[in-house]
């Protein structure tokens, strides 16, 4: 597959060709200094990949931030205050329902990396064939089918599995995970943030470190979950074909 080095853009155009995705590839980097929003509109940052996906250009920062948790989740802000560290979990347990105690809550927060610093920040999200940046991560929206032909890709370059978790918030586990440990993940979308921004059933994300793009891009023509097609050698075909032979 020939593309020039940093062309994501035709990036894009091959990746939604050749995986046949119905939400352009989202660039996601994230940028020192503010955002300078032209207004002061809230943003989720869990419905803006759905709408950078279909073709919006956005910047979040802690300024225009919507989501209390993603505050923290992406870290624009530190929680620090006992009260309203308690007050939290009481809702995530108590009101979202989404733990059955306290105590499992905090096992799961125990797992999660620490968030970045990103106070002085702000995250641009667009699709990725308008990126002006070269991104740091690639979010792809996607269904069962094109999540297995991209982890196909993934561990086709070197062999080695993608440390996946699951199970966190969105932001968490969809962003910061991958650019803190550099590792390829996959994220259902939490159950409140697909309720929230009515994420279509079949969709799931999968979030890649840039640097492994181009690889997947390389691979694509070389890989049965891209577009090469399997084939059997002869010695292969042979001990089928005796394995399916009745015997006399």
């Amino acid at each position: 597959m020939v593309v020039e080095k940093n062309d994501w853009q035709g990036y894009s155009r091959i990746l939604k060709e050749v995986l046949n995705l119905e939400f352009s590839p989202v660039a996601i980097s994230c940028v020192k200094g503010a955002a300078s929003q032209g207004d002061s509109k809230k943003i989720r940052i869990c419905r803006a990949m759905l709408d950078a996906g279909r073709g919006e250009i956005i910047k979040i920062d802690k300024t225009n931030n919507a989501c209390f948790g993603a505050a923290w989740h992406l870290g624009f802000h530190q929680i620090e205050d006992p009260k309203v560290i308690n007050m939290v979990k009481k809702f995530v347990v108590e009101g979202e329902k989404l733990f059955c105690s306290y105590e499992a809550l905090d096992k799961l927060l125990s797992q999660m990396e620490p968030a970045p610093d990103t106070s002085g920040s702000y995250f641009l999200l667009s699709p990725l064939e308008k990126s002006e940046l070269k991104p740091d991560l690639a979010v792809f929206i996607v269904n069962a089918d094109s999540s297995c032909r991209l982890l196909t890709l993934a561990t086709f370059i070197d062999g080695n599995m993608p440390k996946i978790k699951i199970g966190g918030p969105t932001c968490r586990m969809s962003i910061i995970y991958p650019l803190v440990t550099k590792e390829v993940n996959l994220s259902f979308y939490d159950s409140t943030a697909r309720k929230i921004c009515n994420v279509p059933a079949d969709k799931l994300l999968i979030s890649i470190p840039f640097q492994r793009i181009p690889a997947i891009i390389d691979a694509i023509d070389k890989c049965s979950a891209g577009s090469a097609k399997i084939e059997y050698p002869q010695e292969f075909r042979e001990f089928l074909q005796k394995r399916l032979t009745p015997q006399k």
